[in-house]
């Protein structure tokens, strides 16, 4: 253990760090006001243009109106100085409006790819008719899945600027699908071949969305829940050309003050039900024998709850002596509704119509009168222990099935009360649907699966599974009034990493189940899940700590039992081990026997009862599987008190098999593997091709506490607590950073640079901002540090390259620590930064007037250059960026579980046209240098020149019939990197024909 009173005194320059600072503070003020100075050039640059020498007749205008020499020649030294003044500003000029050309072409080499992942709604999954599709909608797209092989079969789109709200199949053709977005526009698709059919604009948000045949015609009547300042029920006859005569109509059949919850319509939109937060209503038509939509009017009948309503689900009984009659024209109808409420108890309404007349009936107030849910006579079902997710009725109404957060599927036989349970799924129940012919169940889970389980037998015929990293809502999001209080743990680091061995694939913490409408807050992700970008579905998913799937999740005393969280991942360069870091803490509530009324006191001993563990996992290739290989214990700790300490950062080695973590004990630990071995001879293990690994600590450095570089005498003072601690290797390896963070706002944090071969602290910088650190990074001979400003530190020169701060609308300096992204890129020698926004949502509607809006801003650098070479946007905050391996360009996760890969446009797909023919040029009195060097210079900006040698000219002037296409050319186009990072098929094929299709120039003679 190399300590710091063993280690040589901290080299500090005392008597630089105040110049640093100061060039510090000079460059963020100069790039905070560097916005206007650009425009005011640009401005100028525009306004003034590039002097040029106009010819009239062969004889520049110059010579006309220049005065002659005989006459004035006392003033040729003025003019010669006038002429040299502006040669200089032209000179000047072109060199400003080569870096604008030079800023153009950099803006435009990299791109954001389309977002891939997502959630699926939270609507009941889409059966085609012949079950074997499952029709999924996500908000940037309809996804059709093959029932068999649970793959991915068509992407229906939609467009960029708005997300899907709703989908449903049609009534009357079962190739076709109604799909709803947020611009207010219906898109009727035919999605067996992924064309378009038809598309309306509404000019209303669609949240539901049901279709049904009209009576006596083949047409489709969509029932819409329409959100907005009031919500509403219309019904929608949408017609194409191919429909005329017949028109477009719409009629509204409800209107409510709250929101709309659910809506289920029968027999043909005889029966209407809808659901508010506490109330169902219950729609019946009137005039049954019109057939024209304006006739189709409603009788509403409602009643009221005590407890909140979270699903419900209706079935009309047809008495077998009245089947062959038209149930669409009969007066009567026996309706049974089944509702579940947040209580986990499921109320069972039979025959409810004629409860409803009866109780008008004998209200002598008239209808006007609330009805309780105890007059209707009610069968109480009650198994569930929380709220009830999803209920449905079978085909043959015998039978309710439902779910919820027990993840348990629960089959209700109505005739004898016998229960028939299905345990320990993989998260909660939010959606059940029955399939067209009865023998299937699609059930929705709450971790962005969809399963699908035979009937009969309860097994899984189909697993389709999405990306199901933490997510964030639009409830959970700030809002204007509460942003101070608010509190931004939501959108903390998710750990990613990028497998070495496979470029596509990255591995990331996933929680166990994410149910809608309950935000208890941070979740536990005690899961790694592996996706593959190029293929754009998931590979794996394993259980990284203990949890609560296949073991009892609730305590005792009916509190819910916390899984530990996965808050670090690291993989090793050559990805055959991954090192993680788990942490357990008690619940708040656990703690009641040691209450002593004072919240500092209880936190204090809920925080000494944290539990730690570092893991070491070994990829196992024959099992396709991460297989734990050593365990460490509190890797570190409090002696003073016994207590696991929590751990900041862990990094991989990238030049060698190790790793090295920081934690809350001001400790830097390396961990590297030992095979084992017993008297000389390698142990081996059970499979007898490699020997035990033993993983151990092989070095230990203890940081410092804070010092005051003003003291003379650099005296340690007490310990102060840390805020956060950030860790970055070298690209060899040789060097560890260590960036200290205080707690203390007066403190700008410290950042050491450790030997890794003594584990002695060479220097320690205090001349970058370190006081709210978010991340540290090394490039080549650049570090990296990103706090309130991005500083760039030369490690050689140990000075100050630049420092650029950073712009985080709507969040302060503190609370950003947690929420702005640095990685980088030793490939191509970049760095990337993530900076969140909270800014104003003019889409929100009045009772959302004050919701925030979350985006992230991403740019990249160059540890040379103060400027971002780049910048981009995303509309969610990203929870996680990491580089791409093998190749230039990042990847970005952000809240709503989305992929977004960064990655530099082909500079092999820009290519220079061929030169023009020669042309006779107007021979002037003088040539001016700068100008043809700004002609070349302007040539070679406009792309990528393709270089030919001299035997290829030769040749290409020879045979000037057909191009000539080098093999270099070709690989230029495809050898780019990885295979996600490829630009799309058209340009490809547009930069093949470029090629093999540019016009031959002919030879000079």
């Amino acid at each position: 253990m190399a300590d710091l009173n063993d280690s040589p005194k901290l080299k500090r320059k005392r008597e630089g760090a105040e110049a640093q600072r100061k060039k510090a503070k000079t460059q963020k003020k100069s790039l905070a006001a560097n916005g206007e100075v650009e425009t005011a050039s640009a401005q100028t640059a525009t306004a003034t243009p590039t002097p040029q020498r106009l010819v009239v007749n062969g004889t520049p205008n110059g010579a006309i109106d220049a005065p002659s020499s005989a006459k004035q020649p006392g003033n040729d030294a003025v003019v010669a100085v006038v002429a040299a003044d502006a040669e200089v500003e032209a000179k000047k000029l072109r060199k400003q409006q080569k870096k604008e050309r030079k800023k153009d072409k950099l803006s435009n080499q990299w791109s954001i790819s389309n977002p891939q992942g997502g959630w699926f709604l939270p609507q009941d999954p889409i059966f085609s008719a012949d079950e074997k599709y499952l029709l999924l909608p996500k908000s940037n797209a309809l996804e059709v899945y093959s029932a068999e092989s649970s793959l991915l079969a068509r992407t229906l789109p939609v467009v960029a600027s708005s997300v899907i709200l709703a989908a449903a199949l049609s009534s009357t053709e079962s190739s076709r699908i109604y799909v709803t977005d947020s611009l207010g526009i219906v898109t009727l698709w035919d999605w067996t071949d992924g064309s378009k059919i038809g598309r309306w604009g509404i000019g209303a948000n669609v949240r539901h969305l049901a279709v049904a045949k009209q009576v006596d015609a083949n047409q489709d009547l969509l029932f819409a829940h329409e959100a907005g300042n009031r919500h509403n029920i219309v019904i929608h006859a949408l017609r194409t050309k191919r429909d005329a005569p017949l028109e477009t109509e719409s009629k509204r059949i409800l209107k409510a003050s709250e929101p709309i919850t659910g809506i289920q319509v029968l027999l043909q939109g005889k029966v209407v039900v809808a659901s508010t937060a506490n109330r169902i209503l219950i729609g019946k038509r009137t005039k049954l024998q019109k057939k024209s939509l304006q006739d189709y009017e409603y009788t509403w009948r409602e009643f009221e709850t005590s407890k909140p309503i979270t699903t419900f689900s209706a079935y009309i009984r047809i008495p077998e002596s009245e089947t062959r009659k038209n149930p669409q024209l009969d007066p009567k109808d026996h309706l049974d509704l089944a509702v579940g409420h947040e209580d986990g108890v499921i109320f069972l309404f039979e025959d409810i119509i004629p409860l409803f007349v009866a109780i008008e009936r004998s209200q002598k107030e008239g209808t006007g009168k609330t009805i309780g849910p105890e007059s209707l006579r009610p069968k109480r079902l009650h198994w569930h222990r929380e709220a009830v997710g999803s209920v449905k009725w079978s085909l043959d109404g015998n039978y309710l099935i439902s779910g919820g957060d027990e993840t348990v599927l629960t089959i209700w036989q109505l005739a004898t009360g016998k229960q028939q349970h299905l345990p320990h799924l993989s998260a909660a129940i939010e959606k059940i649907v029955l399939s067209p012919s009865g023998t299937s169940y699609g059930i929705s889970l709450a971790n962005n699966s969809v399963i699908v389980l035979s009937t009969s037998e309860l097994n899984a015929k189909t697993n389709v599974v999405g990306i199901q990293s933490r997510r964030v809502d639009s409830e959970q999001l700030p809002r204007e009034s509460k942003l101070e209080d608010y509190d931004f743990k939501i959108f903390n680091q998710v750990p990613l990493v990028v497998n070495p061995k496979h470029n596509n694939q990255v591995i990331f913490a996933t929680p166990s189940s994410q149910p809608r409408g309950n935000h208890p807050g941070l979740l536990p992700a005690p899961y790694a899940q592996t996706f593959d970008i190029a293929n754009s579905r998931p590979i794996s998913r394993q259980a990284l700590t203990r949890n609560n799937v296949t073991d009892p999740n609730m305590a005792p005393n009916g509190g819910k039992i916390q899984e530990p969280n996965v808050k670090l991942i690291q993989i090793s360069h050559d990805g055959a081990w991954l090192a993680t870091v788990d942490e357990w803490l008690p619940s708040p509530a656990d703690m009641g026997h040691i209450e002593e009324g004072e919240f500092a006191f209880n936190e204090e001993e809920r925080l000494f009862r944290r539990q730690v563990y570092l893991k070491f996992w070994r990829w196992d290739e024959k099992n396709a599987e991460w297989v734990l290989d050593a365990r460490i214990d509190a890797p570190h700790f409090f002696e003073n008190v016994s207590g696991h300490a929590e751990v900041f950062d862990l990094v991989a080695d990238p030049s060698g098999t190790g790793f090295a973590t920081v934690g809350k004990d001001r400790f830097v630990r390396l961990w590297q593997p030992k095979t084992r071995t017993r008297d000389g001879t390698v142990v081996r293990g059970a499979d007898r091709t490699q020997g035990f690994v033993t993983w151990s600590l092989v070095s230990s450095v203890k940081l410092a506490d804070k010092l005051d570089i003003t003291d003379a005498k650099q005296v340690l003072h007490e310990s102060f607590p840390l805020r956060v601690t950030r860790l970055a290797f070298s690209a060899d390896g040789s060097v560890l950073a260590a960036g200290v963070s205080w707690a203390s706002d007066s403190d700008s944090g410290v950042i050491h640079i450790i030997d890794t071969d003594t584990g002695v602290i060479r220097r320690s910088i205090t001349e970058c901002d370190a006081a709210a650190l978010s991340g540290l990074g090394i490039v080549g001979r650049y570090l990296v540090v990103v706090s309130t400003s991005v500083s760039v530190w030369d490690i050689v020169t140990d000075q100050l390259v630049h420092c650029t701060p950073i712009r985080t609308d709507g969040v302060s300096s503190i609370d950003r620590v947690e929420l702005v992204r640095l990685a980088v890129n030793e490939e191509d020698g970049t760095f990337a930064v993530a900076a969140p926004r909270f800014e104003k949502n003019p889409a929100s509607n009045s009772r959302d007037s004050k919701a925030l809006r979350g985006s992230t801003t991403v740019s990249i650098f160059e540890p040379s250059q103060a400027k971002a070479r780049w910048t981009g946007y995303i509309s969610d905050i990203t929870l996680a960026l990491a580089p791409a391996n093998g190749g230039r360009g990042y990847i970005a996760l952000d809240a709503s579980s989305t992929i977004h890969v960064i990655s530099p446009k082909s500079s092999a797909l820009q290519f220079s046209t061929p030169p023009p023919e020669s042309v006779p040029r107007l021979i002037t009195d003088r040539v001016d240098a700068d100008a043809v060097e700004n002609e070349i210079e302007t040539e070679s900006s406009n792309g990528t020149a393709l270089q030919f040698d001299a035997s290829e000219e030769l040749l290409r002037i020879s045979e000037n019939d057909k191009p000539v296409v080098r093999p270099e050319q070709l690989q230029q186009i495809f050898d780019i990197g990885p295979s996600h990072t490829l630009p799309p098929v058209r340009d490809l094929f547009d930069s093949i024909v470029s090629l093999y299709a540019r016009k031959p120039r002919a030879g000079v003679v």
